[in-house]
């Protein structure tokens, strides 16, 4: 049946009635944030100085929006001396993001309330809290149905890492270089293995490099360096077709180094220093 200009009219004033209301509210928990983040960092570091003179989000620092300047889409606040995890719910109120960035930060905890709220965000694919203060425990990451890059290094997050990835359906780059986890290397990083790029650096994993790595056949950056594993180097690794960079230095790894390496034609990067090698490095 087709539609009278009076019935399209009306279609189409409804669309924008709640495209207005949907910006609105945006723009009122942009502010909300704000102030939230005034009265913890002061003005002294707070990039948002006009927000009063321009209500309009899309023009600020720090934020991006969609083409339309209807929502915002990207969120950047590194290194403003944020403290308070009471504003990470609040920042989770943007249900359009799709990158948040809050890295060399004073945040000390990822609160379950921030997990719930922004594991809901359908959109979200990068989020960035390296360079706190993290610690505890790590939390289980339920939601964030297409989170593809994950940066928790450098902060004081510890214990065993088992299930805590394993819901995490789209990921592809992990970062957790620079904690002080222990036990084995996890090998629960998402639901379909489309990891990329796996960082593990400068923790204390023990044990020896788990099989369960090959499973990830898209990888194509491998970094244990500086942990404490044991055995030597899997062979397996080399049915990864697509690794460029292996990085095992400052381990307790053994034997020899294995001739497969030569056959990835990919990898242009490997290091393996400080460590228990023994026999001759393999030509080519």
């Amino acid at each position: 049946m087709l539609t009278s200009p009076q019935q399209f009219f009306s279609s189409f004033c409804s669309f924008t009635q709640c495209s207005l209301s949907y910006l609105q509210k945006q723009i009122a928990s942009m502010t909300n944030l704000y102030e939230m983040l005034q009265n913890n960092i002061g003005n002294s570091s707070f990039p948002w100085r006009n927000v009063k003179n321009d209500s309009n989000p899309c023009s600020w620092v720090g934020v991006s929006c969609s083409s339309s300047n209807s929502s915002v889409t990207e969120l950047s606040l590194p290194s403003l001396s944020i403290s308070s995890s009471e504003i990470l719910p609040v920042v989770c109120q943007i249900d359009s993001l799709e990158s948040l960035d809050i890295s060399n930060n004073h945040l000390s905890s990822i609160s379950d309330v921030f997990i719930s709220s922004c594991g809901g965000i359908s959109g979200l694919k990068l989020l960035n809290i390296s360079r706190n203060e993290l610690g505890g425990s790590l939390p289980t990451f339920n939601g964030f149905q297409k989170l593809e890059v994950l940066d928790l290094s450098r902060n004081a997050l510890m214990g065993n890492i088992n299930l805590q990835f394993d819901g995490l359906d789209s990921l592809k780059s992990l970062n957790l270089s620079y904690n002080r986890f222990t036990g084995p290397l996890p090998t629960s990083l998402g639901k379909n293995n489309l990891l990329q790029e796996l960082q593990l650096s400068t923790n204390g994993f023990q044990g020896e490099i788990p099989v369960g790595l090959v499973k990830y056949g898209n990888l194509s950056l491998i970094d244990l360096s500086h942990n404490k594993l044991l055995g030597s180097i899997l062979e397996r690794f080399g049915e990864l077709s697509k690794l460029q960079i292996l990085v095992l230095s400052a381990n307790n790894l053994r034997g020899e180094i294995p001739k497969f390496l030569v056959n990835i034609q990919t990898l242009f990067h490997f290091a393996a220093n400080q460590n228990n090698f023994v026999g001759n490095i393999p030509s080519g």
